[in-house]
Formats: C-alpha cells, structure tokens, sequence
C-alpha cells in the first residue's frame, strides 16, 4: 500500500459512473440516498471530528497511545475516491497504524482511539481545520465551503507494545519453519545442494575466489542480481535494464544491508562467485518492500566480490560528547553563514520544514518512500533518488524506525507528514559516526539531506 501524492485523486466519473444516461442518473440517486443515510447520526467532537460507529466488533479495549493497530481504510474527498487500501498491491492486508496523541483539530487519532478490534466506522474530518493545521491543499479541496473527508475504516486488531513485540517474534519464529520448507523444496526441485549456517541462511559457491575472507568494516564491492522463487529479477547492478550498472559498494557488517548480506558476503572471498539463498527472516521480514517484493519474500541473490579493501584508516575516537559539542559548533556556524533558521531536537538533530504535508507525522513501523539529496557540510553531493548522476532515480522506501536507515532519518523522518519537504542536518553521532563511507563521506562527518515524503505505507 503505497500513497503516492500524484496518485491521490481519481477522477470522479471512476466513482459514480457514467454521466448522461438514464441508468447513470438512477445509480447517482440511489448513492446520494445511501451516502446520506450512512451520514446521518453522527456524533461531533469539540475538536469538529465526526464519527460513528457503523459496527462494533469483538474487541473490549480501546486503542491508546502506543498501541500497534491494523485497518482497512477507505478515503473520499466528496465522491472522489483519494485512497483504498483493498485496491492497493498488498490489498489483502491491513494498514498498520501506531496510535498517537492527536496534533491538530480533526486529527483521525482522536477518532482511532474510539475504535477497538472488530469496529468499523465512519469519520468526517472539515477540510477547513486540515488546511488550517497546515495541511497541504490538494486537488479538489475548497476552504471556506463546508467540504469535509470522509474516512471509512475497518479495525482489524489493536496490540500494545509488549502484545506486538510477542506477535511478531511468534510469526517470525512460524514463518521460519515455512520458509525453511519453501527452500528444501526449491533445491531438491532444482538439485541444488547448499550449505548452511546456524541462522537458516543458505548458499552455494560457484567460483572460488582467493585471500581471506572479508572482516567487519572492510568495504567490498560486489556485483548481485537479486530474484524471487518464481524467478522474477527485482534488481540487478549488471542488467542495464535496472539502470545502475556500477559495482555496489558496502560496509560490510555494519547494517547497511539485510542481514543475510552481511553474513553471507563475510563467508566468501575476493574474486568468488556464489548464491544466496535469504529466508524472509533474514530479508524483509513481514513488510512489503515493493510490488516486486511482497512480505515474507524468500530473496535469491547471484554475488560476485570484486574486490575487498583494507578500509579507511579511522581516527582516534572522540569522547561522544566531545564529538556531539564539535558537530555542533560546526552546524551554528553553518546555519549563521547560510541565513538558516533550524529547529533543534533533544538528541541535537536540526531540521527545516520548507513545505508542510498532509495528515498525521509519519510514525514507527511504517513504510515510508522519500526522494532525498545527500551532501556534506561543503557542499558536495555523495548520493541522489532525483539526480539522475547517481544512477537510481526511483523514490526510496524503508521501514521507518526499525534502524534500516542511520538515526538521524530514523527520528527525522518522524516529524513529517505525506507531501512535506525539508531538511535534516545530522551530527555524526546521528550519521555514520567514526566511520568513513567510502571516498565520499569521511570519518565523523555531519550530513544534509533534503528529503520529500511522498509515501506512507
């Protein structure tokens, strides 16, 4: 489920039919008719949030802070369809949503906090309090004409922290023995005979390479073709028809990448060709990475190493706090130099917000799809989803929270909503610390990003 910003509006002649016929005008009377009888008996709130409660479920507990929940949700701007989550590639699953104190008039978590597993309701959210909580406008919205959203939304299941963390530990643990069978079967279908190590990732070495195997830290540059077990390519550094053919290069050990890359890259050596074979586990887990890559993907990857350097020589550690107080000195004296006005976090993250979006801030646990520039404190650009130099101009999407991006994203990307820009600029500690990336970011360096958010999953 993928709200993409130019995708938001259908056009309503989708919705209601065709125009200009008896039979459109008898289907666009009876809709009236039953719009409004699903619109009356709402209850409004002081905040101006309407709702009702269509059908009450079997829950008993009531969603509250904190609270991991799944729903089904339908949005309409007048008869325009703007979102559904059933249509959307992963339609047979819920929406998650962690439950938040609501920040403006009309925020639906004040609404989500009525609703326990099993209900379904009704919400009308005035287009007027969105617009003036600093919503973006879009397509269609009128200030000033009484126009409200309409969500329609089916809970599935409301968890606490501690209910979720159980949860997921019991599918992750279930979806080992699955995938585990998935694979048996996939080699014994294929005659493949691979090893295995202690975590159920298994792999297979094709052209033995020479030197040791590569340590924590090293920089390796590897070329991959990763597929499913249907065999579909979802991507490749050595097919032009995924447009980055350079060599990928990576920190090895270090989190960068899913975790069956960083173990199975450190079992083969330079020059070596091998496969491997990545539980879901040890991959995406349950999340939809993409269309391409559904929840519980089994990966197949086909890797050579290049090559494997020493890595930078890295400078003596700093006190953290000696480093957090130089990273700061460093940002005043560029913000004063730049005429930048930039709010400070607890944990010393700035950030600047140029265009406000839409909705709640994006929260832990969601998908999130941004287009962003990279660059150092001089100026130089080390990466780019919109400049084209780079080689990768599709939008960026990952897990929010879940530490597969460095921290100062991970808590950055927290405070914005669908549609915002802005900037982050982030202190070493919240970066890549002591470590150098490459050529392109050295040891200790404070990063910019100018990011878009233009999805929440």
């Amino acid at each position: 489920m993928k709200i993409i910003l130019k995708n938001l509006l259908l056009p309503a002649a989708l919705v209601v039919g065709v125009a200009g016929t008896a039979t459109a005008q008898k289907d666009a009377k009876s809709k009236s008719a039953s719009k409004a009888k699903a619109l009356s008996g709402m209850t409004k709130l002081p905040s101006g949030l309407e709702y009702k409660i269509v059908k009450k479920g079997d829950g008993v507990r009531k969603a509250a802070n904190g609270d991991h929940a799944e729903m089904f949700i339908h949005v309409y701007l007048d008869d325009s369809v703007i979102f559904d989550s059933r249509t959307m590639y992963n339609a047979t699953r819920p929406v998650p949503v962690t439950v938040q104190d609501p920040k403006a008039n009309g925020d639906l978590m004040e609404g989500f906090k009525l609703l326990a597993a099993g209900d379904s309701a009704l919400f009308l959210v005035p287009v007027d309090s969105m617009l003036k909580g600093g919503a973006q406008p879009m397509p269609g919205m009128k200030q000033g004409k009484n126009q409200k959203m309409r969500y329609e939304v089916q809970v599935v299941s409301v968890r606490t922290e501690e209910e979720e963390t159980r949860y997921n530990q019991e599918m992750a643990a279930k979806q080992k023995g699955i995938d585990e069978q998935l694979l048996q079967e996939y080699f014994a279908k294929n005659g493949i005979k691979p090893k295995k190590t202690a975590s159920g990732l298994y792999y297979t070495v094709s052209k033995e390479g020479t030197g040791p195997t590569p340590k924590t830290g090293q920089m390796l540059s590897v070329n991959y073709t990763g597929k499913l077990m249907n065999g579909n390519v979802f991507d490749s550094n050595t097919d032009s028809a995924f447009k980055h053919m350079e060599p990928f290069k990576l920190p090895i050990g270090k989190g960068q990448v899913i975790k069956g890359w960083d173990e199975g890259l450190m079992l083969i050596n330079k020059g070596a060709k091998a496969t491997l074979y990545i539980p879901s586990t040890l991959a995406y887990g349950s999340q939809d990475r993409s269309p391409q890559i559904p929840a519980n993907s089994i990966l197949i990857f086909d890797v050579e190493v290049l090559d494997i350097e020493a890595g930078p020589e890295q400078p003596a550690q700093r006190d953290p706090a000696e480093q957090a107080n130089i990273d700061d000195k460093l940002l005043q004296d560029y913000f004063k130099k730049n005429n930048i006005k930039a709010t400070k976090t607890a944990s010393g993250l700035y950030y600047t917000i140029t265009q406000k979006g839409l909705g709640p801030t994006a929260a832990k646990g969601k998908k999130v799809t941004m287009n962003y520039t990279g660059k150092t404190l001089d100026g130089k650009l080390f990466d780019s989803n919109v400049d084209p130099k780079f080689n990768h101009v599709s939008p960026f999407t990952f897990t929010l929270g879940v530490g597969q991006v460095i921290k100062g994203w991970d808590e950055g990307v927290q405070l914005l909503q669908l549609g915002s820009k802005g900037s982050f600029f982030i202190p070493s500690g919240l970066a890549y610390g002591p470590s150098a990336m490459g050529s392109a970011i050295a040891a200790n360096s404070v990063l910019i990003f100018d990011v878009e958010v233009v999805g929440i999953d």
